[in-house]
């Protein structure tokens, strides 16, 4: 839990965190309540973001199917070049 403290919660809170454990003064979901409470501040925006691909899921099977159809073409060139390139570039 230390190491999520390092990365959540503020010099203040770590200290108190650590005395706490160390003296029994607090119990664990106590301890972890500061760090539950930053990771879930850092994801209210992911979750924002998502917000619409929920609302619509059309919106993220056409993002995929343009990916398809960019890697393709890029595949289909990629292997031209190396049929021209290994001499069985057939016409």
């Amino acid at each position: 839990m230390a190491a999520l403290h390092q990365i959540y919660t503020t010099p203040e809170v770590r200290d108190w965190a650590a005395s706490g454990c160390r003296s029994a003064g607090i119990g664990c979901l106590e301890c972890k309540q500061p760090v539950i409470e930053a990771m879930l501040r850092e994801q209210e925006g992911g979750a924002a973001a998502a917000q619409p691909y929920l609302d619509d899921p059309s919106l993220l099977r056409s993002i995929v199917a343009d990916g398809c159809d960019r890697a393709r073409h890029a595949a289909q060139e990629t292997m031209r070049d190396v049929r021209e390139a290994m001499g069985l570039a057939y016409t």
